[in-house]
């Protein structure tokens, strides 16, 4: 899996230098495949993994 800063870094040497998906997936060394579900999938989210803490006034809550 490549981290977001890569999928943007895709789109822009596409859209913005004009480099085919081939010479994209040569030069950060990733498969074509990816470099064109990047290219196709403009909107990439982000999913957050690890679990938060609760707030310092978490136990007051119900008091407040």
């Amino acid at each position: 899996m490549i981290e977001m800063v890569q999928y943007d870094y895709i789109r822009y040497l596409y859209f913005n230098e004009g480099l085919s998906q081939r010479s994209i997936a040569k030069k950060i060394g990733v498969h074509r495949k990816t470099v064109k579900r990047a290219i196709e999938n403009s909107e990439q989210k982000y999913n957050l993994t690890a679990v938060k803490d609760k707030s310092i006034n978490g136990k007051y809550e119900d008091l407040v």
